[in-house]
């Protein structure tokens, strides 16, 4: 593999007509967040590559085939790709549209935490499980979009992230994901035909609700932005996500007020109004039915 050093946390690799940029965005003293951003525009399959440490991959563009162990995990916007180190790994890709991913790395201290605490999971215990995909749901899509946001605004003025604010939604991003993890099964009622002609519709939609999930926003909007009729948008947003955009959208504002009643204390009319309800007594309705208690008992629950 061949290296082309861009900066002390930069690099290009380019490999048997592979070429991808990998940036380290942030790190800690536990783990690495890294922007992988394939460069490559026809199909191809990389050569064997080893892993060596524990990640948390989540894929917001394109399309490719993450292959271990006679395992091929089809990868695409909407999945985490979970990967345990000490394997070799081949890596095809799809489509024409390069693939870009938001890679959490974690180090070998945080890793022997990791096995401590998820230690009667099946995939932590069977060395024959050296990966699975996971479909994720729109609290993920927030905490990534919040992670992604953090950063990528502080890199643009110059100014440093806040440590603790990013060490918190990673926490909560691997709590999430952990707790969805199980034996990958291949998603055979989306075909290969919807994903090459409508992930990016997707990607865009999912982009544009995560972007303005706090404002009136409409579908009409949502399918403009992602240059797509809004006849047919909800019909393919629910194929290729599982969720109306409706659900999505109200998911995405109860995840938001959820992280501001966990690390605020705003009131709780400030906590819907942020979250993108018009009203108290719909946020606190749609509040009650997922989290099964008002959004005060839940605030004052953490302290008990």
């Amino acid at each position: 593999m061949k290296y082309l050093k861009l900066s002390h946390q930069e690099s290009r690799f380019q490999k048997e007509g592979m070429e991808a940029d990998i940036h380290i965005l942030f790190e800690s003293e536990y783990y690495r967040i890294k922007d992988f951003r394939c460069r490559c525009l026809d199909c191809s399959v990389s050569n064997p590559e080893y892993n060596d440490a524990f990640c948390i991959s989540f894929v917001r563009k394109g399309n490719f085939l993450f292959n271990v162990f006679r395992l091929s995990l089809d990868s695409y916007s909407g999945c985490v790709l979970v990967t345990k180190p000490g394997y070799n790994r081949t890596v095809a890709h799809i489509h024409t549209v390069p693939d870009e991913c938001t890679i959490i790395e974690f180090k070998e201290q945080f890793y022997k935490e990791l096995l401590e605490q998820y230690e009667g999971l099946n995939f932590m215990l069977n060395n024959d499980k050296h990966a699975t995909l996971i479909k994720i749901n729109p609290d993920v899509e927030l905490l990534h979009y919040k992670i992604w946001e953090h950063i990528t605004t502080r890199r643009a003025l110059a100014l440093p992230c806040d440590k603790l604010y990013i060490d918190g939604l990673v926490s909560e991003m691997v709590e999430t994901v952990f707790g969805k993890i199980s034996d990958y099964k291949p998603d055979f009622d989306i075909y290969d035909s919807n994903k090459q002609n409508h992930l990016i519709t997707i990607e865009r939609a999912k982009q544009y609700i995560t972007n303005h999930f706090q404002d009136n926003i409409s579908l009409a909007e949502i399918a403009d932005f992602s240059n797509v009729s809004a006849f047919h948008f909800s019909r393919l947003f629910k194929k290729l996500t599982k969720w109306s955009p409706h659900q999505f959208l109200l998911n995405v504002r109860l995840k938001h007020s959820e992280l501001l009643l966990k690390n605020t204390e705003i009131p709780i009319s400030d906590v819907a109004y942020n979250s993108g309800f018009n009203s108290i007594e719909h946020f606190s309705y749609a509040f009650r039915l997922r989290y099964k208690e008002p959004p005060l008992n839940f605030r004052k629950g953490l302290y008990d």
